[in-house]
């Protein structure tokens, strides 16, 4: 099993910082026909994270802020323990169902493994919640305030460049064995969900459009014929368009394969109404923003 990889973290944990959510899974539906999201005002001031408010609200639940990561690096461990935790997690669960179902003569041996699971998840949690204010006792939203897009490169494309070009460390980079081309930094919350969003949309439109194809090939009848191509003809219009859309959007093609670096990301927790009226008559009573606990 592997194991958390543990960093200090208390040089970006940031009090009372917010942001407005729109980097989480959003209510839009990427299958219905529409057109890419533009660029809209920022939702929130693209000052220090300190300037923004400590309680969000999103679709009517209120979130309040825990933490901020702010490198690639810890973007990635912080990715990395949160998956070692939920694999632990579901190792305790399928072990507590094998103790619950086990012949009396298991029980026993099936139950000191999981005690050990339950010893070694209860130290891994605690360590999360120090280190990020994470817990498996609680959800979460994660907003990516900042991301790095790459682009991978055949060998023909690599050639192509210039020497120059090549030699720059901040322009090429070998990611997972494969060569990679950086291609922009997408530098807002807005930005990083318009970009999601569109590139959703274009997907599932490529995908509707296979499987357009695919009814037209199989169809049986003329009537139903008519009816797909009419279908697929409607579908391959509003594709272009959009593709044209997502280019003048964000200056790239959606028709390649991207790879998105994590830079800065700021983690959320939904409030409960009782967490969240004990939050607000704090505020009243003080006239102060207080600072939401991690993890708690």
């Amino acid at each position: 099993m592997s194991t958390l990889r543990c960093f200090s973290l208390n040089t970006i944990l940031i009090p009372a910082a917010c942001l407005l959510a729109a980097c989480s899974p959003s209510s839009d539906s990427p299958e219905r026909a529409g057109t890419p999201a533009g660029p809209g005002e920022t939702p929130a001031p693209a000052a220090a994270p300190v300037n923004y408010p400590q309680i969000i609200e999103q679709n009517g639940q209120k979130l309040a802020f825990v933490s901020a990561i702010r490198s690639v690096e810890l973007n990635r461990e912080f990715q990395h323990n949160v998956q070692v935790l939920q694999a632990k997690h579901a190792n305790f669960v399928e072990l507590k169902k094998r103790v619950d179902e086990a012949k009396p003569e298991e029980k026993d041996a099936l139950q000191k493994q999981l005690d050990e699971a339950l010893k070694n998840l209860d130290a891994d949690n605690t360590v999360m919640t120090r280190t990020y204010g994470f817990s498996l006792l609680r959800n979460y939203v994660i907003f990516f305030a900042k991301t790095r897009l790459y682009t991978p490169l055949n060998d023909e494309e690599f050639a192509k460049l210039s020497p120059e070009d090549r030699a720059k460390p901040d322009l090429i980079r070998t990611i997972d064995g494969r060569v990679h081309l950086y291609i922009a930094s997408i530098e807002s919350v807005t930005a990083n969900e318009n970009f999601r969003r569109n590139v959703q949309l274009v997907q599932a439109q490529r995908e509707h459009l296979v499987q357009t194809r695919q009814a037209l090939d199989n169809a049986k009848t003329d009537d139903e014929k008519a009816k797909l191509q009419e279908e697929l003809a409607k579908t391959e219009d509003q594709l272009k368009k959009n593709i044209e859309e997502f280019a003048k959007l964000h200056g790239i093609t959606p028709l390649r394969n991207y790879l998105i670096e994590v830079e800065e990301s700021w983690i959320y927790t939904p409030l409960s109404p009782e967490e969240a009226k004990q939050i607000e008559e704090k505020q009243l009573a003080t006239g102060t923003t207080p600072q939401p606990a991690a993890g708690q």
